[in-house]
């Protein structure tokens, strides 16, 4: 039998560095929060942010 092993998923420096700046909180909370591992107010709000600023960043790098 197979275990199931979880794969690690790529998040752009720069977007957590950001949301490290604008909340206070550590970088391991925040790929945690990002990750599903964290059930919180604080951690859903990570995770808006984190879609609204990568989407900012993908839609600017298309323009170009």
């Amino acid at each position: 039998m197979d275990k199931h092993t979880k794969t690690k998923s790529n998040h752009n420096t720069e977007i957590l560095n950001r949301i490290k700046e604008k909340y206070g909180f550590s970088l391991r909370f925040i790929r945690m929060s990002l990750a599903g591992n964290r059930k919180s107010e604080m951690s859903d709000m990570v995770k808006k942010d984190y879609e609204i600023m990568h989407n900012a960043v993908t839609k600017l790098l298309k323009t170009l």
